[in-house]
């Protein structure tokens, strides 16, 4: 089997690439969720506490608990995926991995 060095760089650096603006991407994203929902519950808190209304606090944290298990599953799924390129999907996590920590 003979192997083309260029196609293996560019799969290499496209992978890692991808992969790092992906992982940044991601780490933006999670953490405008975050705001939004600390925003979100201190919203509701503050009117429960003044008698606008009544919230019941167990089950909105059963329905975010519920949310926080489902999403690994998805990004498992979108990362199986690109596992059928081997050189590809390699430095894609790599770079994914190293955008999610700089983001």
């Amino acid at each position: 089997m003979v192997v083309d060095p260029n196609a293996l760089l560019l799969q290499l650096g496209a992978g890692g690439l991808l992969g790092f603006f992906a992982g940044y991407a991601l780490k933006k994203l999670l953490k405008i969720v975050a705001v939004f929902i600390g925003l979100v519950v201190l919203l509701l808190a503050g009117m429960s506490y003044i008698g606008v209304i009544e919230v019941n606090w167990v089950r909105l944290s059963e329905m975010l608990g519920v949310a926080a298990e489902s999403a690994p599953s998805a990004l498992y799924s979108v990362m199986g995926a690109v596992v059928n390129a081997v050189p590809f999907a390699g430095s894609f996590v790599l770079g994914f991995v190293l955008g999610f920590k700089k983001g």
